[in-house]
């Protein structure tokens, strides 16, 4: 009522840019026009933003730096106080999604009708992440009752792509001979937004293995799709350039009679219906033309999805999918407090369930407060009747309590999104024997399902993609396959990765099967990497059992690779903090590839033959690999003072691990390949000696930073 009365009362802004390219500084002005009632001395205003926006954060003491913000009036005798995070501020500015920003408070004078308050701004960064609406949501207290009134129009700005920094080619994991399939080739600027403004022509190089019928292609907005025809059976890559910049596609494995395709989806991630950034129409849209998904899920907070947003959502999922080509499920996120149960994911296989909430925290309408299930087990019992809906354990800002489960509807964890990576998890569940799939997303909050890269602010890893074995893309049969568990998770690398269980050369069990066991029991694995591989190692429950190191070639160079990984805490405060110094002796370095910098506050500064390192981790992995000019000399470092010296001729490529923490903090030093592609991998291990109750999964590391798990096989009697 109160907002009803006087929205219309209290004022105007205007700002004086439309547009500007993601991550980039601008200086610019907002104009706030007082209303009919003024603002009172002591009375004040909020400028609030998404909670998710990576922006720099404003400061006021120095106009020479960046960020700066400068507050002023035409009444000369206003004053304001700033209350922000730089001055000390903590918690939320306002009600979640709008939490960021800063509180003015006058003082000295009262601001008259039609009198101006002036935000300058200074080298401000913009977020990196693309948005037709970036929204500046002001919020008045005319009163200084501490009481406010959101203004009925925001001011608005477009955030675009930046230049081309990246060229992607997508293709199928699977592809059948003799039959065509689609090709997704695109650019994308340094922050992972697709380049919608660029139009021109890709090269693509000629392959044996594959028909593709032009090799000069025209594309715009960015992006295009190409057909291309299989010939024979092998693996392949595509290969294509954009002026100078050049890449290769995913691995593509070509079959003639493949009995399960390899569907690549992006379950878990959010718009701006709650704290997301874009529309749930966006989402989708970028999800199946730019993200090359073949399924996707929406998940907003439950806690803020009203009535009017859940018919929104399965309006959506029914518009967007297509047999056959696009299947999408709705959902939402079950957002309890740990004690609760913690984070899970619903997915219904079809439109027209009912939404349980964990609460109505942001929802003023109570009418269907009933329907709350209090905690998990409350979730589990009102969906089991419910037969295409199934449950997803993860870790977000809160993580499940895997105290509570249910064997029939939870059917997956997440191990992998923007927020971390989290091995923990899955040797949790396995320990307490649960029989759950793996898999992977991004629960992504900047509107980029299934190409979410993490920006500048709360996340630290690219977003994770989930591999769905199944016979067609329908969604009886995806559905069906997530709860069969046949699924792997990866870190947004789309690796080919096939584990399979033979008894006396017999299949037996694919992974996620639960098998009983026999007396000549092989698992047989399968793997191309979107790089190359450096080991691949087989897991029974929380234990390696065995690793599988590729052939390293002999060179004259050596390739050293030295990174870091692992995580503070379970809970939102989880970034394990590194720093650290390299120096090469005896030798010379000739390049440095970095791994996954992608914090604000992460960088890499080499000077000669020395480096200097800062990074973080949630869980995830960082790192560096050296190009040195010969195989000699020695690696001196000094990584969160542990101090060590290696003879580089008698590294290996078996990785030296240092171990930092219980939440498997560790930094590990070994030599990779020079070559970055991957061939076919493969190779057997008898399981005759892990019998009764084991769980077997297949975890892939490659040499660019990137992870895959499988789901495991559960060996019983």
């Amino acid at each position: 009522m109160y907002q009803e009365i006087y929205k219309n009362e209290i004022g105007e802004a205007i700002i004086s840019i439309k547009k500007v390219k993601a991550g980039k500084k601008i200086s610019c002005r907002l104009t706030y026009r007082a209303g009919i009632y003024g603002i009172d001395n002591s009375g004040s205003i909020k400028i609030l933003f998404r909670m998710v926006s990576d922006f720099g954060e404003f400061q006021t003491d120095n106009p020479t730096e960046d960020n700066y913000i400068k507050i002023s009036s035409n009444n000369q005798d206003v004053k304001f106080k700033i209350i922000s995070k730089a001055n000390g501020m903590e918690g939320k500015m306002d009600i979640r999604p709008w939490s960021r920003g800063f509180t003015i408070i006058l003082f000295g004078d009262y601001l008259n009708t039609g009198e101006e308050i002036y935000f300058d701004f200074k080298n401000w960064r913009q977020q990196t992440f693309c948005e037709k609406t970036f929204e500046f949501k002001i919020l008045v207290d005319p009163f200084a009752t501490g009481k406010y009134v959101e203004l009925p129009k925001s001011p608005k700005i477009a955030i675009l792509p930046s230049e081309p920094a990246r060229l992607i080619i997508l293709a199928p994991t699977i592809a059948t001979t003799g039959k065509k399939f689609n090709v997704l080739i695109k650019l994308e600027d340094i922050w992972g937004n697709p380049c919608v403004d660029e139009n021109g022509f890709f090269v693509i190089e000629q392959n044996d293995a594959l028909k593709i019928y032009k090799t000069k292609i025209a594309f715009t907005n960015g992006c295009v799709r190409i057909n291309v025809q299989s010939c024979e059976e092998t693996l392949t890559y595509i290969q294509a350039k954009y002026k100078e910049l050049k890449t290769f596609s995913n691995p593509i494995i070509i079959k003639k009679n493949p009995l399960k395709y390899q569907y690549w989806s992006d379950l878990h991630a959010q718009s701006e219906e709650t704290i997301g950034t874009n529309s749930i129409l966006n989402y989708f849209k970028f999800a199946r033309d730019f993200g090359f998904l073949d399924v996707a899920s929406h998940q907003g907070n439950d806690f803020q999805i009203t009535k009017k947003d859940w018919i929104k959502i399965n309006q959506t999922t029914k518009m967007f999918n297509k047999e056959n080509k696009f299947i999408t499920f709705p959902g939402y996120e079950w957002s309890g407090n740990i004690p609760n149960g913690g984070d899970r994911n619903v997915i219904y296989e079809n439109e027209g369930h009912p939404i349980y909430r964990s609460s109505h925290a942001l929802i003023d309408d109570f009418s269907d407060i009933k329907t709350d299930a209090f905690d998990a087990k409350d979730l589990f019992k009102k969906i089991s009747n419910i037969k295409g809906s199934l449950v997803i354990a993860h870790v977000g800002g809160r993580y499940a309590n895997l105290d509570m489960h249910d064997k029939d509807k939870e059917r997956a964890i997440e191990i992998h999104s923007c927020w971390g990576t989290f091995e923990w998890f899955l040797f949790d569940a396995l320990r307490r024997n649960y029989k759950i799939g793996v898999v992977a997303n991004s629960d992504g909050h900047n509107g980029r399902p299934g190409a979410e890269y993490p920006g500048l602010s709360h996340f630290g890893n690219y977003g994770g993609l989930t591999c769905i074995l199944a016979k067609k893309l329908t969604r009886k049969d995806i559905f069906q396959a997530l709860n069969n568990r046949h699924t792997y998770a990866t870190t947004g690398a789309r690796i080919y990765l096939d584990v399979i269980c033979y008894d006396h050369q017999k299949e037996v069990g694919i992974m996620g099967d639960i098998i009983k066991c026999g007396n000549d029991m092989r698992l047989k694995v399968s793997c191309a990497g979107t790089s190359a591989v450096d080991r691949i190692e087989v897991w029974n429950k929380d234990k390696i059992i065995y690793t599988h190191f590729p052939e390293l070639k002999a060179s004259e160079k050596a390739y050293v690779k030295i990174i870091w990984s692992g995580s503070n805490s379970k809970g939102r405060d989880r970034n394990f903090l590194w720093k650290g110094n390299v120096k090469v002796l005896k030798n010379n370095i000739r390049a440095i590839e970095k791994i996954n910098f992608f914090m604000l506050s992460s960088f890499v500064m080499q000077i000669k033959n020395s480096i200097k390192f800062q990074g973080g981790t949630t869980g995830g992995v960082q790192g560096i690999i050296l190009e040195l000019e010969k195989n000699a000399g020695q690696i001196e470092m000094n990584i969160n003072e542990v101090k060590i010296i290696i003879d580089i001729k008698n590294l290996t490529n078996i990785h030296k691990a240092y171990r930092m923490n219980e939440f498997d903090a560790k930094f590990e030093v070994y030599k990779v390949a020079e070559e970055k592609k991957c061939e076919l991998i493969k190779f057997e291990l008898d399981l005759n000696n892990y019998g009764i109750n084991s769980a077997i999964f297949v975890k892939v590391i490659q040499q660019d930073g990137n992870l895959a798990w499988s789901s495991p096989i559960y060996l019983l009697k």
